[in-house]
């Protein structure tokens, strides 16, 4: 026999969950690899096993979407979202004031921008949805 058949493979089991794919999909995003992020980020979803892991996936989905200018796609995940779970996760009118500001529907952002300001008041995007607040303001001349 020889050397190499007479070493034992090495099995590394792998059970895919939506952490391991989520993990996987932050991974692929940091990496601007969007079409594998989303690839991950969608396999997440269907994995998950709680509405937590649900709404963390779909929500990093929705913005790998917006990312590469898929803002309708990125509009109707995030429509979900909001839907079932924007009183619990505010961010979702934030990312979603986004799309329609990229969209140039500047009313719609603003009613998500506002949304969001009055969700989460102390939320972690409130300095960017003020910004983007005023400047949508001074677009539509809505002092």
């Amino acid at each position: 026999m020889s050397e190499i058949e007479n070493q034992k493979a090495t099995i590394i089991e792998v059970i895919p969950t939506s952490e391991f794919y989520f993990q996987r999909g932050i991974i692929a995003f940091q990496k601007n690899e969007m079409d594998r992020a989303k690839k991950y980020f969608s396999r997440a979803v269907t994995l998950s096993k709680n509405e937590e892991e649900s709404i963390f996936a779909s929500c990093q989905l929705a913005i790998c979407h917006q990312h590469t200018g898929d803002y309708d796609e990125s509009i109707e995940i995030l429509n979900e979202l909001i839907e079932k779970n924007g009183d619990i996760f505010a961010e979702a009118y934030y990312f979603q004031a986004n799309n329609y500001a990229f969209k140039d529907d500047l009313e719609q952002s603003l009613i998500f921008v506002e949304q969001y300001l009055i969700l989460d008041p102390e939320g972690d995007f409130v300095g960017e949805a003020s910004e983007l607040q005023e400047t949508l303001k001074m677009e539509l001349n809505d002092f």
